[in-house]
């Protein structure tokens, strides 16, 4: 670093990385380089995306694709009932078509789709199982327990029992099938 027709030394004894406390002394002369969001301490500090299984990636498209079979049988429906009430509605007198505020008024087939629809999506609204994420939760939350219980998950020699700390993945336990480790002994303990 050149300031002032003189020469400072720059290495990496000096350097001040993001978030660092200066302590001890009441300015400094800095040199800002690396900075902006692809720096690699930019690229660490952001939060790592949640783990979601296999089956609650599944759960998401068997809903995606129920709400979008429940807009489609919905505005089916109604078409159907609006054409209904364009063509037919005037022979049926006992539907009182007549009124003018009538949902059968002939005249009106568009106010009757509208409202229609409506009615179709509360009504077929029950295709959609909203419980059922309730129902996995539950059933993760009872899987951790019994993890947690289970007396031939315990390690004799370090004295301790399993410890399901979430119940995020606990589905996606039976599919491993191998485990990779470093030469250091960080899962065997170099036994």
């Amino acid at each position: 670093l050149e300031c002032d027709g003189q020469v400072y030394p720059l290495d990496p004894n000096m350097i001040l990385l993001r978030d660092s406390k200066l302590r001890n002394t009441a300015y400094i002369y800095g040199v800002v380089v690396f900075t902006g969001h692809d720096t690699k301490v930019m690229q660490n500090s952001t939060k790592s995306p949640s783990k979601r299984s296999k089956i609650e990636k599944r759960m998401d498209y068997i809903i995606y694709t129920l709400f979008a079979l429940l807009l489609f049988v919905s505005f089916i429906s109604s078409l159907g009932f609006a054409l209904m009430t364009k063509l037919l509605m005037a022979d049926w007198w006992y539907l009182r078509p007549d009124k003018p505020e009538s949902l059968t008024n002939p005249t009106n087939p568009l106010y009757a789709w509208v409202v229609h629809l409506f009615t179709a999506l509360l009504l077929y609204g029950y295709l959609i199982p909203i419980s059922l994420y309730v129902s996995i939760e539950l059933v993760k939350v009872l899987q951790a327990t019994f993890i947690n219980q289970d007396l031939k998950m315990y390690d004799s020699e370090s004295g301790t029992p399993a410890n399901a700390r979430t119940s995020n993945l606990n589905e996606e336990l039976g599919q491993v099938d191998t485990i990779l480790s470093d030469k250091t002994g960080t899962l065997t303990c170099n036994q």
